[in-house]
């Protein structure tokens, strides 16, 4: 824990002098609600949840695959881990808090936050909030774009595409 304290603390004390950095990212979240390799499960439900129109108050933990095109057995990016839950009465959309963790690749062990309000059904071009992130995206912020590239109106199943504009920051 010290050795990466000591360094966190020189990055930041670096950060006046930092270049800023311009990263597009694009890649794929394998939505699995159902089958063998599910990755989204249902952890609560509001009392009218089950009469909503909008499925307001279910919420899900998620814990999905990040891949390099949309075939599920792609190259693996990694997970996008976290919370996706229907927060509005009148309109379907989901409040999300992910975090997405690159495993492989140039960012392994780097992490973007983003948290912001996602209107599912709403166009296939949905805009979140880029909030922060860790090692190479320490103090992150921008904006991804997201758009569902695939849907099985049977399992529920799908594939999101996401492509992330990030400022961050080399030191």
């Amino acid at each position: 824990m010290a050795e990466s304290l000591k360094a966190v603390d020189e990055w930041f004390e670096k950060l006046d002098h930092a270049k800023e950095i311009n990263t597009m990212l694009h890649f794929y979240y394998q939505d699995t609600l159902t089958g063998e390799k599910r990755t989204i499960w249902k952890v609560a439900e509001s009392d009218i949840t089950s009469t909503s129109p909008t499925s307001f108050g279910l919420i899900y933990m998620v814990d999905n695959l990040l891949t390099a095109s949309p075939e599920p057995d792609s190259q693996v990016v990694g997970r996008a881990q976290g919370t996706a839950g229907f927060a509005d009465l009148h309109n379907i959309a989901l409040q999300m808090g992910l975090n997405f963790v690159f495993t492989e690749g140039e960012y392994k062990g780097s992490t973007i936050s983003v948290l912001g309000r996602n209107p599912a059904v709403e166009g296939n071009c949905r805009e979140l909030p880029i909030v922060g992130g860790t090692g190479v995206f320490r103090m992150a912020r921008g904006v991804v774009i997201t758009s569902t590239y695939s849907f099985d109106e049977t399992t529920s199943n799908g594939v999101i595409e996401f492509t992330f504009y990030i400022k961050h920051y080399s030191v």
